[in-house]
This record gives C-alpha cells, structure tokens and sequence, in this order.
C-alpha cells in the first residue's frame, strides 16, 4: 500500500486530507515580518481580507527538506511506499527538495506533476484510487492522465502579476488603462501560459466557455469550477457553461497571491 505526500498548493484542506489519509505539508505565506502556515494558521477567507488591508505584498516560501522528510518518516509509520506529489517543478523549487528526500530512501518517489492547485488535487484523487497499487504503476497511471487536466481561467487583475515580478509595471498599467483580461492554462510541462487577452472580464470568460464548448470532458471525474476571494465572475461561468461540476474551490493563499482576486475558470480531465 502507498501514502501520498503533497503540499498545500493542491487546495486540499488539512480535515479533507485526514478523511482522505492524504499528508499535506503546509507551505509558508510571508506578509512582511508575519509568517502564516497555508491551511493551518491561514484559510482562504482570512488570506485574501489580509491581501487587500495589509500595506505588505504577501510572499510564498519552498518546503525545506527538514519539513519534507519529517512528512515522510511520519508516513512511512502505516505504509509500504510513500509517493510525494508537489507543485510542479516549473514553478518551485520544491519538487527538487522533494527529490533530495525520496533519493534517501529506497522507497520513497518524488513525482513531478508539472501542475499545481486544484488541477493538482484532482490529479491526487486520481492517484489515490490506485493506493493498492505500486508505486511505480501509479506513476505510470499518472503519466497518462497528466496530458488529459486541464485548466482554463480568466484573470480580473493583474496587480498580483505585476507585484510578484511576473509583469512590469508599465505592462501592467497599460493593460490596467485598456481593461486587458488574460486568460491563462498550464502547459504540459506546468508552465502558466497566457493563450489569450481579452478586453474585459465578461470577454475573458466568454473565451473561456469557447475553449470549454470544443473540450471533451470526461464526467468520470472531477470538474471543478474555481476562483478567488469573490465567486461573482466563477458565478458567470457556470451560467454560461451549462454543464455538471463537482464543486466550486476558492484558491489556495499560495497561488492566490499571484493570480490576484476575482480570477474565474474550470479544471477538467478530458476524454
């Protein structure tokens, strides 16, 4: 039997991971001087009123290796295998760590999932159906369900880009004056990729139900409908989209800090 290890940007509170025998690390939020551990001293709610009244940009921190392999040796109690699955190596560095830790043990795996937040908790459920199985062939499950997420969302600002380094200023401000709206996916590789600019958040989202009305989705699994801090733009989408979800998720303070409030999208696997 395998365990699985993730961190809190796969949007799986601490009491669903319990229920679920899932081990998630929680990953630092940093506002100035305070620190806040993701999940634990800090929820959703509470992240984005800090973001908007706090002068201090908030900022994320890696997992060390000294809190991944505590993760492990506690895991390794009650199971034969231990997978860990974090954020996309593209994205963080603490896939790498991750690596370091599992290289110790003979068997212990780190997977890089090339993606993060909810498209990450769905690829976790995935995985842990198949916690009979080996490692191994729960990896080579994976292998072939990583193409087949996706995830499509329209952003309402782009401060956090901008705040974050991710966009310069004067990019940001002419997108701000234009009304700019980009909408973004994650490549295969787990880089976020802006495949459109929309002039407007009512546009940005009608993109994104085109993209979704040529998809073929597999209803097997989850389909999340996502957003953050406000769910009025998310409540658009799913008037337009029509169609079954699982559940809507507000993102994790981690990644929430960079997309920004008012975001809206969809996490599906396709056929």
């Amino acid at each position: 039997m395998i365990k699985i290890i993730t961190d809190s940007s796969a949007n799986i509170p601490q009491d669903e991971a319990e229920k679920l025998g899932l081990k998630v690390i929680p990953l630092t939020v940093i506002f100035g001087s305070e620190e806040y551990q993701d999940g634990i001293n800090l929820d959703c709610e509470a992240f984005y009123k800090k973001m908007a009244e706090s002068k201090d940009f908030p900022h994320t921190a890696q997992l060390t290796e000294e809190q991944i392999e505590s993760a492990v040796k506690e895991v390794l109690k009650e199971a034969d295998e231990v997978l860990i699955m974090p954020i996309a190596s593209v994205l963080s560095g603490t896939f790498e760590r991750c690596k370091a830790v599992a290289d110790k043990y003979e068997n212990v795996y780190a997977y890089d999932t090339h993606c993060t937040t909810v498209m990450l908790k769905l690829f976790i459920l995935e995985a842990l159906k198949n916690a009979d199985k080996s490692a191994n062939e729960v990896m080579k499950m994976l292998d072939g369900l990583r193409p087949k997420l996706k995830i499509y969302a329209a952003l309402d600002t782009l401060e956090n880009l901008k705040k974050g380094g991710r966009l310069s200023g004067a990019a940001a401000f002419i997108g701000t004056m234009l009304k700019i709206k980009p909408v973004i996916t994650f490549s295969v590789d787990g880089r976020v990729e802006v495949i459109s600019k929309q002039f407007g958040i009512n546009k940005g989202i009608s993109y994104v139900v085109q993209k979704i009305d040529k998809e073929k989705i597999d209803f097997t699994k989850p389909v999340y409908l996502i957003y953050t801090a406000d769910d009025k733009n998310s409540e658009t989408l799913i008037s337009k989209l029509n169609i079954p979800y699982t559940e809507k998720l507000n993102i994790c303070p981690v990644i929430g800090t960079h997309i920004g409030v008012a975001a809206a999208g969809i996490v599906f696997a396709e056929k």
